[in-house]
């Protein structure tokens, strides 16, 4: 629903209009009014006055006792509506029967006192002040509509013409234009609305190039990032390798020491079938070892790793305790496990936050140098699940500790190491939507604290 605006710019100026002229004309209905009265109350006084000494002197020319048929007819014809004559001597003599003072009074040389009464002229002056205000209205009118028409063509219009640009150009049709006409306050208007059309097209264009520069950064970015991360993958493969070779050592000599017995031919069936069985037991375990290998090190395309995924993060520590069990590095430390039972699936997919854990695990095994205890704990915080990798060794070095998770930071001799794991740490799980915090522990030791957004 629209807001409401109220009356538009042409309403208003023709209710304003409207509300003047009828002001003035209510004015000057009552000075014409007022001034009629007075003008009619002149007319009347001077036509009386006229017609007093028109008998004054009928009466003077016929003595004191005129006669009254040329009074009567001048009341026939509503030339007067009485008249008084009072002569010296005697009674009055009166015609008509209207009450109230005389509206003139004469005096004759003989002192005869003549009195006239006269109809008012107020029918023709009313006709004539009905006149004067319908023309008065009427000029009204045509000014109001004059005004209308002008103020549409001149203002109203380009007006309604740039609000529906504006609406046009809301809805994204930059190509927007108005012609520049109308009174020069609007039409300079209009010329700054099309500037404003023409900077917004030329800004957004700016905007797009913008974005699309942005996003071939971010694509090099993510390509880094995934460079990053198979370069960290392929040094961890390498520090397994010494495991994984005595891993696979062990299986072939015993089927190498079988395969000879089984050579010299001093076997009975049930002997050859129980070295078959082995062999094939320590062919399986070798199996398994190299396909957790490649598992770890193969590469997947940078697509296939999406936060919509998920990943059981108590299978990801098992699988991962498993590829570093038998790690020369991991013989003389002590590995300990508390993980809460029922923790959610986290965002993520398995192979990354296995190479999350084995960094953090990795980091903390050179830490130690090869003696001490190193605690895996994951607990489940309401919709985030936390991975904590705490080790009892030295601590983080209070100088490095803000930027441990900077690319190439490291305390390790040159050739030891690159500083990159635990920024491939990071990387891992702002990619996921989570956090990662490093800390030095109490009773010594380091802390390092994963929080993973739960599975939804």
């Amino acid at each position: 629903m629209g807001r409401p605006f109220g009356l538009g710019l042409r309403s208003q100026l023709m209710l304003a209009l409207i509300v003047a002229f009828g002001a003035a004309f209510v004015l000057l209905s009552l000075v014409t009014a007022r001034l009629d009265e007075r003008q009619s109350a002149e007319e009347q006084r001077t036509r009386a006055v006229g017609l007093a000494q028109a008998l004054a002197t009928g009466v003077g020319s016929l003595g004191d006792n005129p006669s009254g048929e040329s009074i009567a007819r001048m009341l026939e014809e509503g030339l007067v509506e009485r008249v008084e004559i009072h002569p010296k001597e005697g009674p009055p003599r009166t015609w008509g029967v209207i009450d109230g003072d005389p509206d003139a009074t004469v005096t004759t040389a003989s002192g005869v006192e003549v009195r006239v009464w006269v109809p008012a002229a107020g029918r023709g002056d009313a006709a004539r002040r009905s006149l004067f205000l319908f023309y008065l209205g009427l000029t009204a009118a045509t000014v109001l509509l004059l005004t209308y028409v002008l103020l549409t063509y001149f203002i109203v219009r380009p007006i309604d013409r740039l609000r529906l640009a504006s609406e046009r150009l809301t809805a994204g049709r930059l190509r927007t234009r108005v012609p520049v006409q109308g009174a020069a306050e609007v039409a300079r208007l209009a010329a700054t609305f099309n500037e404003m059309a023409a900077q917004l097209r030329e800004d957004r264009a700016a905007l797009q190039d913008r974005l699309e520069e942005l996003e071939r950064t971010t694509a090099e970015l993510t390509t880094a990032q995934e460079q990053l991360i198979r370069s960290a993958r392929l040094a961890a493969v390498g520090r397994l390798s010494a495991g994984v070779a005595h891993e696979i050592g062990n299986p072939l000599a015993a089927i190498r020491g079988l395969l000879d017995l089984m050579q010299m031919g001093d076997l009975d069936p049930e002997e050859e079938k129980e070295f078959v069985s082995r062999i094939q037991r320590e062919s399986e375990r070798i199996h398994h070892t190299i396909r957790d290998l490649l598992d770890f090190s193969r590469n997947e395309p940078a697509q296939a790793v999406r936060i919509e995924s998920s990943a059981d993060l108590s299978a990801v520590v098992s699988d991962t305790v498993k590829l570093i069990d038998r790690q020369t590095r991991f013989r003389g430390i002590e590995l300990a496990l508390a993980l809460d039972d029922g923790l959610p699936r986290v965002r993520g997919d398995h192979e990354r936050l296995r190479q999350l854990l084995l960094n953090l695990l990795f980091n903390a095994a050179d830490a130690l140098d090869g003696k001490g205890r190193i605690e895996v704990r994951a607990s489940n915080g309401g919709g985030v699940v936390q991975l904590t990798v705490e080790d009892d060794g030295p601590g983080i070095d209070s100088e490095i500790i803000e930027q441990v998770f900077d690319p190439f930071v490291t305390t390790k001799a040159a050739g030891q190491g690159t500083g990159l794991g635990l920024a491939v740490c990071y990387t891992i799980v702002e990619r996921l939507g989570g956090s990662i915090e490093a800390a030095n522990r109490e009773e010594g030791g380091a802390a390092f604290e994963v929080r993973l957004p739960a599975a939804l």
